[in-house]
């Protein structure tokens, strides 16, 4: 894996629609080296704090090897990084093969795995396609967040090396796919074993405990039926 740029942005006032909000969704790249933190990059800020930022999702990261993919979709020629909201677009980053818990060194900085992003409205709005949200969750190539684990700097074109492979190897492909697709036939099971693991970020281990406790129940009131048509 590689390095290929480091995009930040600092909030800003657009329009979305016939509603103006503050947003740094959209990332621009930057040169030479960036310090990165335990809370963000330098240079990096979100305008959401309430479902943006903080330890679990310091770090972005998003791979160009799908560019590719939404180019022919979109029939477009060109996606920039740092389009998809990224600050890290790293080639051969796979949310098929990445894990939570998975942890990964650029320069001297460690970065932990610890959930899927979880796409919102602004991505239509970016590439000015509104049915963009519903097929970046059902392409579920959404990307990685990460927490720092060890501070330093980083700077395009710098290797990435996974330096640890998580044993649960709960990737962040079937993670998303178990809690955003019904019929994914794992669900159950990728969702329980998500719970136990100690490095997935806390707001998903609530949505897995909450969808977990949905399935119980609908398994109770059948049994219920059965027994009572007994």
């Amino acid at each position: 894996m590689k390095l290929l740029s480091v995009n930040v942005s600092k909030p800003k006032i657009r329009r979305f629609g016939f509603k103006f909000i503050t947003t740094a969704f959209l990332k621009k790249p930057v040169d030479g080296k960036v310090a990165i933190t335990h809370g963000n990059l330098a240079g990096d800020k979100q305008a959401d704090l309430m479902n943006h930022g903080g330890a679990d999702k310091a770090v972005y990261g998003f791979s160009p090897d799908h560019h590719g993919y939404w180019k022919q979709q979109l029939g477009i020629d060109h996606i920039d990084f740092g389009k998809f909201g990224e600050n890290l677009s790293i080639s051969g980053l796979d949310e098929a093969e990445i894990a939570i818990g998975d942890r990964l060194k650029i320069n001297d900085c460690i970065l932990e795995v610890s959930q899927p992003r979880i796409p919102c409205y602004k991505i239509s709005f970016e590439f000015k396609h509104m049915p963009m949200l519903n097929n970046f969750i059902a392409y579920a190539h959404t990307g990685v967040y990460f927490r720092v684990i060890k501070t330093g700097t980083i700077a395009a074109n710098d290797a990435v090396e996974i330096i640890y492979k998580h044993p649960a190897n709960i990737t962040i492909k079937n993670l998303f796919r178990a809690y955003f697709d019904s019929k994914y036939p794992d669900q159950e099971k990728v969702m329980r074993a998500a719970v136990a693991i100690p490095e997935l970020a806390e707001a998903w281990k609530t949505k897995m405990v909450d969808r977990l406790h949905l399935i119980d129940l609908y398994y109770q009131r059948q049994k219920k039926r059965k027994t009572s048509n007994k």
